[in-house]
């Protein structure tokens, strides 16, 4: 096959995988009805916040209302919400690791994807800039963008485990980090300083496959990674299942602690929810929460 032949080949599987990943990201974000992000304070914006006493001199009569001010003998004004554009920077762990999946279940890379970009939509939707992390793509607005984080995330990359963990954010910016989180977690913690750095909060987003997260192996095994660079051979692949779960248990509990010190949220889709409520915890999270 000829180089032309071989790009022509490799862009078509590549916008057809974009293109899956965005329908089911539009489906996702359709499935759930996200509010924008409201700052608790006064000022311009859609939604209602609190009611305040009418004050002569800074307020025109036109801003009283009536309804709320005839039950009591007193005029009361409304307060929006003051809601400013956000920016909301994404990443998704592409290395090989992130492409295993268990028999039944889609791939960790494809459901992190799908999250992300549906957090991408909705945010754009609401008026927010997104782009990712790596400086691959700086933040911007339109279905254009969201269409080109589709194309970067339907990338594949050649390595067994993720080398660096980008930290390309805006100051002041949100962010999800997507990724199992099984390569050196010393990355994921300069991530962080970066983040804190810059004022940025955001979500450590873990994704596992549930065998993963249960180790149900028995008997003779052979485990290798993606690429089959790696390989460890077993008689009695039960007897390493504490001491994985153990291990497993260890660096959840380092990536709560990394999240916790830097402001940020840890959350780990084992494929046990729905990625509705999987995208609405997210969102959650992003908005108004810190703790996963």
């Amino acid at each position: 096959m000829s180089q032309s032949l071989t790009i022509q080949s490799e862009a078509a599987h590549l916008a057809q995988t974009a293109g899956d990943l965005l329908l089911q990201a539009e489906r996702l974000t359709h499935a759930m009805t996200f509010g924008d992000h409201g700052r608790r304070k006064a000022g311009l914006g859609d939604h209602f916040w609190q009611y305040r006493p009418f004050q002569n001199g800074l307020d025109s009569p036109r801003s009283i209302d009536h309804r709320r001010s005839a039950k009591q003998d007193q005029d009361f004004v409304r307060q929006l919400e003051w809601k400013t554009p956000q920016l909301l920077h994404l990443w998704v762990d592409s290395a090989a690791s992130m492409r295993f999946s268990s028999k039944g279940q889609s791939q960790k890379h494809h459901r992190g994807a799908v999250l992300a970009l549906a957090l991408a939509i909705a945010a754009e939707k609401a008026g927010e800039r997104v782009g990712l992390s790596d400086q691959s793509l700086p933040p911007a607005r339109g279905k254009g963008q969201i269409f080109r984080m589709a194309e970067r995330f339907a990338t594949e990359a050649v390595e067994d485990y993720v080398k660096t963990t980008p930290s390309d954010f805006v100051k002041g910016a949100s962010a999800v980090l997507t990724s199992d989180f099984f390569a050196d977690l010393a990355q994921t913690e300069q991530a962080l300083s970066c983040a804190v750095d810059k004022g940025v909060s955001g979500v450590l987003l873990q994704v596992l496959d549930p065998s993963e997260q249960s180790f149900p192996f028995r008997g003779r095994a052979i485990f290798q990674s993606v690429l089959g660079r790696l390989q460890h051979d077993t008689k009695e692949a039960g007897d390493l299942r504490q001491s994985y779960l153990n291990r497993l248990i260890s660096r959840q509990t380092r990536l709560r602690e990394l999240a916790q010190l830097a402001g940020w949220s840890f959350y780990c889709d084992d494929g046990s929810h729905s990625p509705i409520a999987v995208a609405s915890r997210l969102y959650f999270l992003l908005s108004r929460g810190r703790s996963g």
